[in-house]
């Protein structure tokens, strides 16, 4: 299985700054097109109220996470200036490379190490065909006191029945803190219709794991106007896609 470091960032924008944001964002887009070599990711999410952005990155190991700092290293800076960052790394991000990134992203943190995943294949190297048709959802589970192991398994057997029976969900990535209290879970389903499926599939899996986890969902990309979500179980939607690859 390829390495695969994963980061989920949210800016805040400060208010005034949507414009320049705007421009610095497409410059980093601008910047890393030439060479996507172990790129799999760099979508941004961008709240219709100006007022946040969310973005997710895959990246084939350390090597192509230095790669992209690179392309955008000059850029990231003058990004800062607008606004506040924050960052979780998850997967196979090492001690020292963390320390390294919090020079220049001070708050970066440690989501944890890859429990297990679909996104197993070295990055395409390309743009899809059609970017920005995606859906993208975070969830993080809070584990209750005690119930780690149970919450392990349980998570296991619905990422096996999504694995086994969803080919539409193409990224289903578990990540789990070195204390066991909190989960990182990152979804990317190919259409609507896919993420209809997974609700319709997991359900029973997703209610056995709220027995054992507090969960808050976040709900990124191409939804429908009328997909509807159920805050009462800690489902919102965020922010459609702004820019990216995938």
């Amino acid at each position: 299985m390829t390495e695969k470091i994963f980061s989920v960032a949210r800016f805040t924008i400060n208010p005034g700054n949507l414009e320049a944001f705007r421009e610095k964002a497409s410059a980093c887009m601008e910047a890393i097109m030439p060479d996507l070599a172990g790129t799999q990711a760099y979508e941004w999410f961008l709240q219709e109220d100006g007022l946040a952005c969310s973005v997710l990155e895959i990246y084939d190991g350390i090597a192509a996470l230095n790669r992209h700092g690179r392309q955008v290293g000059r850029i990231i800076p003058q990004i800062l200036t607008l606004g506040a960052l924050e960052v979780d790394f998850a997967g196979d991000m090492t001690a020292e490379a963390l320390a390294q990134y919090r020079k220049f992203l001070p708050g970066a943190q440690f989501a944890g190490a890859r429990m297990f995943g679909k996104c197993r294949a070295p990055a395409p190297g390309a743009a899809s065909a059609n970017p920005g048709q995606k859906i993208v959802a975070f969830t993080r589970f809070s584990v209750h006191p005690g119930q780690e192991a149970l919450f392990r398994e349980r998570a296991r057997e619905c990422f096996e029945l999504v694995e086994a029976t969803e080919p539409g969900t193409s990224g289903y990535e578990w990540f789990i803190n070195d204390a066991g209290t909190e989960c990182l879970v990152i979804d990317i389903y190919d259409s609507a219709e896919a993420l209809r499926a997974h609700t319709r599939n997991a359900e029973a899996k997703m209610s056995q794991l709220l027995e054992v986890a507090i969960s808050q969902v976040q709900i990124f990309g191409a939804v429908p106007p009328d997909m509807v979500f159920r805050p009462e179980l800690g489902v919102r939607y965020v922010a459609p896609w702004f820019q990216g690859i995938l």
